[in-house]
């Protein structure tokens, strides 16, 4: 795992370019401490590279790294898990290698078969930049599913591209906010692929590679788009939506979760595969449990797994993640976490993810990287279950919802829905909190009741599949503000919505393409490197996606239990007893903060003068008060306009 970028160094002075380079190299070190290199063509192209050293550490491993033929040049960020049997059959065609790196292997593999051919070849997480000599043109690739992040664009004339945003920041040539991405970040917490915060920097699509030339100085295509599609944007090498159309379905589910585990079992083999130290996530949950079984199941050792406990007990898994981790027999890291420890955090936020980002899982994940980065260099994380094999809550809600609603006269539905939305969602949460207290209620856990009865209440309401969708995702789905567009997600969620099959599968194919890329991919990305540890997700292995696909979605959710595929593999190593209990996800107490040790703070922020110009601030002070005075739950709706602010204050 490593931090790439470059730029095109036209009519630069030598100490000119060294100086960004330097400026490249110093702006990623977190992603890359163990060494750095640049390379340049004449006054042509700069590339530099920062190296977490995981696979080959000598200097066989350094990049940016020069093809045996002298012809191509690579800057590489990932792990191409399958490069041990690639690098077997170009041995057998005769080719000779200096190390065993995968970054030799691709170069290898593009001597050999070219690049095309080459991005079809290789399975793992990756984004690199290739530079052909011979016929002058620039290549940037992202991989399958978004694991690893690519910025591109163009700044001042020159094409510019990095793992972070902060990269490109650091040229100090000038950069405009795409106010048309503000709306969008409000309402989902994050911006959409393929925009970016800023004007005429996109993020490279998943599965797709842009190819530039010299001929036209590597300026804008003509007729560019930064969607995938024609000749001159980016071009897809893989497809989700073809994949999902091109499947068969397993009938059998006994079969369909044979397949999986055998699948899932060599998939961990791969990723298991370093030369430093790898470890395991635990929460306690589905996903990370049963990565971490089948690893422990294939280590002659106990795997090293990490978890941290929160004092608010609503959102402490800690206890049922040591339970998991003693009985699968792991050396288990457990490590409480003070409502100080994470509040002191914020104020990096910019920082760790260079433009608005608004998940608050963001907080604990930052927190539990930083410790497991204290014993390990890698880590296997369950990231990508809930939307491969329909675990969310929100998608058996919805589907339920859709389904008894239908059948309801309209008149009911309208005044139901409306009563729901009337409640107080806080009077709510302290009457369960209340009603633990009392004898044999002890293990209700359900979170946030009071915000899932009005989400209930808007369904009711709805009118089509993709308004129940987009309204479980947004942030603002009970306080829309009517002064915000929301312009990259509406049309395209809707025309995928636009199909025969079910609510469930469609949202599976919409998550997978939209919120995993740019909320989860990107919090789990951000979050680990910035304490330089490699996270890998076996669950978003080409194969397991392939096969996720030829999964039914009635299997997925057979006998009402999400992930059911999952939970058959998972039994086989965890007793059900300890895998058995309501869903919890991992967040932190973000209402309360509000009210107490966040209150000053966001009251701060809210007044500041450079959030004025892009949101209604009265709006949110409104909210704010609201909130205040305990009358709703405001909290998730005021955190990306908080967020906002805290970043304008501190990085533009």
């Amino acid at each position: 795992m490593c931090g790439i970028a470059g730029c095109t160094i036209a009519r630069l002075t030598g100490e000119e370019v060294q100086s960004q380079a330097e400026r490249l190299i110093k702006s990623l070190h977190h992603r890359g401490p163990d060494g750095n290199g640049f390379w340049q063509d004449e006054n042509n192209l700069l590339f530099t590279h920062n190296r977490l050293a995981i696979l080959d550490l000598s200097e066989h491993g350094h990049q940016p790294m020069l093809a045996a033929s002298g012809r191509y040049v690579l800057t590489f960020n990932g792990e191409i898990y399958n490069f041990s049997k690639l690098k077997s059959d170009l041995e057998r065609e005769g080719t000779k290698f200096r190390g065993h790196s995968d970054t030799e292997v691709i170069l290898a593999l593009v001597d050999a078969h070219g690049i095309e051919q080459t991005l079809d070849m290789i399975d793992g997480m990756f984004a690199f930049a290739l530079y052909d000599q011979k016929r002058s043109e620039l290549t940037i690739a992202r991989d399958r599913m978004g694991e690893k992040p690519l910025f591109y664009g163009w700044i001042s004339g020159r094409f510019v591209f990095a793992s972070e945003l902060k990269a490109l920041k650091s040229l100090n040539y000038p950069l405009t906010i795409n106010r048309d991405c503000i709306g969008d970040f409000l309402t989902y917490g994050y911006i959409p692929t393929p925009h970016s915060i800023y004007q005429n920097i996109y993020k490279l699509p998943p599965g797709t590679s842009l190819t530039l030339a010299r001929k036209d100085n590597y300026g804008v295509p003509e007729s560019f788009s930064p969607y995938p599609g024609p000749k001159y944007s980016p071009r897809p090498f893989w497809d989700l939506k073809s994949v999902k159309q091109a499947s068969s379905y397993i009938e059998k589910p006994e079969l369909a979760v044979e397949l999986l585990q055998q699948n899932l079992e060599d998939t961990i083999s791969r990723q298991l595969v370093a030369d430093v130290p790898v470890g395991c996530f635990l929460s306690g949950g589905i996903d990370s449990s049963l990565v971490t079984a089948l690893a422990q199941k294939q280590s002659a050792r106990p795997i090293k797994t990490f978890t941290i406990g929160f004092e608010v007990e609503q959102f402490n898994e800690a206890p049922f993640a040591r339970e998991i981790a003693n009985h699968l027999g792991t050396d288990h890291h457990e490590t409480y976490v003070k409502t100080k420890d994470v509040l002191e955090l914020i104020s990096n936020l910019p920082t760790v993810y260079d433009e608005p980002f608004a998940d608050p899982s963001q907080l604990p994940s930052i927190l539990v990287a930083g410790i497991a980065r204290q014993e390990v260099t890698v880590c296997l994380s369950g990231d990508g279950g809930d939307e491969l094999f329909a675990g969310y809550n929100r998608y058996t809600t919805a589907s339920r919802s859709i389904n008894a609603f239908n059948s309801w006269p309209n008149l009911i539905k309208m005044n139901l829905g409306r009563f729901l939305l009337s409640l107080n969602s806080n009077l709510i949460d302290r009457a369960l909190l209340n009603l633990r207290k009392l004898p044999g209620m002890s293990q209700t856990k359900q979170a946030n009741l009071g915000i899932k009865l009005k989400k209930l209440g808007f369904l009711m309401k709805a009118t089509s599949d993709h308004e129940v969708y987009l309204f479980l995702l947004k942030f603002n789905g009970l306080h829309p503000d009517s002064t915000i567009t929301t312009t990259t997600l509406d049309q395209r969620v809707s025309n995928l919505f636009d199909s025969p099959d079910d609510f469930i599968t469609t949202a599976l194919l919409v998550d997978q393409l939209n919120y995993l890329v740019d909320d989860n991919l990107t919090k789990v990305d951000r979050s680990a490197m910035s304490v330089s540890l490699e996270t890998r997700l076996p669950l978003l292995d080409r194969q397991i996606v392939e096969l996720s696909w030829r999964i039914p979605t009635v299997t997925k959710t057979q006998y009402n239990q999400t992930k059911w595929p999952l939970r058959e593999i998972l039994y086989k190593h965890v007793p059900k007893s300890m895998i058995e209990r309501p869903k919890m996800g991992f967040s932190v107490p973000l209402s309360e903060w509000l009210r107490s040790e966040l209150k000053s703070w966001s009251l701060d922020l809210l007044h500041s003068p450079s959030i004025k110009s892009l949101v209604n601030v009265e709006h949110y002070r409104a909210l704010w008060d609201e909130h205040q005075s305990g009358a709703n739950d405001n909290a998730l709706v005021l955190w990306p306009v908080l967020v906002l602010s805290q970043w304008l204050s501190e990085s533009y």
